[in-house]
């Protein structure tokens, strides 16, 4: 269960996505703010449907992830390369609460004809157009060094007059209202704050954000499902009250967050990295603790930052023993071993269930990693591996069927 306050939600969300690139950082709150603005001066928007706009717009650009390069998104717009608002549409489609939305994000770098001929109502064709106003005017705003405001209005007026011949609502034409990042945050937390969420709905956003990061490739796109499974499994065994278990579910679904600033290449290495290729890898650690910390408890906390540290102190970040590891701790980090040897990675083929067992033994016997958990998994390993299996081919299912429909939807471009 995800009981997260909607603004420590909303907190770990930006934090996030603003790891992906430093030039654009604050674009996607930006963007939502002025989306939000419009939808509020336009008045035919409940409370609850501007709230579920906004999240939409905080993840807009959730199909550029899969780009080899996230740390070029600038020049991809500049570029024109616009298919990974195709992708994102079919993302949203497919692990998104609000769902509904998604078509906002698949049209909102098409032609004004494309977005007329569009079979989606009105109303959402309306929040396209304003998507794509103030979208494009704070790429505008990012690519022009963000000094001449001048130029900054004088684009988004032209923009908005195009796209909304007889005038847009709005109190002031002036972009400008939309450079102050502290008041822009506080506005879109207020607005988050009472907004009504499940936590089946927070949960969604959440796996929005992991899985974005695991369907970067198909190597990946397995990971967290299969891991969270193989580890909620393991506290079930061990009969932890509920909330150790929400504790362990939580920490589990977060413990790579920090790889959405690790470049793909790094990831996906098919060898053994060098020095610093490593430490960057290693780095995610640190990041997963940086954006988290203070949003979530520190339970939590703990059990995401310490899937690599090991009993006999040789694991990372912080080289912490065995008696400083709690068992929450030391189930994830099982859970996270199960996950990876169960999956196919770019350096090797996925392990059968007795090739996974041998290996954690032996892991046990060199002081790794904790020998009650692994003798718990052996338990039940048929039950507890033929599960994260089908959870593995769950995510799997759901990374094909996207990338079935991006192509079918995409290679009329390509030809």
């Amino acid at each position: 269960m995800i009981e997260l306050p909607n603004e420590d939600l909303y907190e770990i969300i930006i934090r996030s996505l603003n790891r992906v690139n430093d030039l654009l950082v604050g674009h996607g709150e930006r963007v939502a703010y002025g989306v939000m603005r419009l939808a509020e001066q336009d008045g035919r928007f409940s409370e609850e449907e501007i709230g579920q706009l906004v999240w939409t717009v905080l993840f807009h650009d959730i199909g550029n992830f899969r780009k080899t390069d996230t740390w070029n998104l600038v020049q991809l717009e500049n570029d024109q390369d616009y298919s990974h608002a195709i992708y994102g549409f079919l993302f949203l489609k497919t692990f998104f609460p609000f769902s509904q939305y998604a078509p906002v994000v698949r049209y909102h770098h098409s032609t004004d004809a494309e977005i007329e001929n569009a079979c989606i109502e009105q109303k959402l064709k309306w929040v396209v157009k304003c998507l794509r106003i103030v979208d494009a005017t704070d790429l505008f705003f990012v690519n022009n060094g963000r000094k001449d405001m001048d130029k900054v209005n004088a684009y988004f007026r032209n923009l908005s007059r195009r796209l909304f011949p007889a005038g847009l609502p709005l109190e002031s034409a002036e972009f400008s209202i939309m450079r102050d990042m502290d008041a822009i945050h506080s506005r879109l937390l207020e607005r988050i704050k009472h907004q009504v969420l499940s936590n089946v709905e927070k949960e969604a956003l959440l796996r929005t954000l992991v899985c974005s990061m695991d369907f970067r490739s198909h190597y990946t796109a397995l990971h967290c499902s299969m891991m969270v499974r193989a580890s909620d499994m393991l506290a079930d065994c061990f009969g932890l009250e509920q909330k150790v278990k929400s504790e362990i579910h939580i920490g589990a679904m977060l413990h790579d967050l920090g790889k959405i600033a690790i470049p793909i290449e790094i990831l996906e290495s098919p060898g053994k990295l060098d020095g610093r290729m490593w430490e960057i890898m290693k780095s995610h650690v640190m990041i997963t603790e940086d954006i988290l910390k203070g949003y979530v408890s520190d339970e939590i906390l703990q059990i995401a930052i310490r899937h690599h540290e090991t009993l006999d102190g040789s694991g990372y970040p912080r080289g912490l023993s065995g008696a400083e590891l709690t068992l929450p701790q030391r189930i994830v980090a099982v859970g996270d071993i199960v996950s990876a040897l169960s999956e196919e990675r770019s350096y090797k083929q996925a392990f059968p269930l007795h090739e996974v067992m041998n290996i954690l033994k032996q892991m046990c016997r060199a002081g790794k990693i904790c020998p009650r958990v692994v003798q718990m998994l052996e338990e039940h390993c048929d039950s507890i591996y033929h599960a994260v299996l089908e959870k593995g081919l769950q995510a799997a299912d759901a990374f094909e069927q996207i990338y079935a429909e991006y192509y079918e939807l995409t290679q009329p471009e390509m030809e």
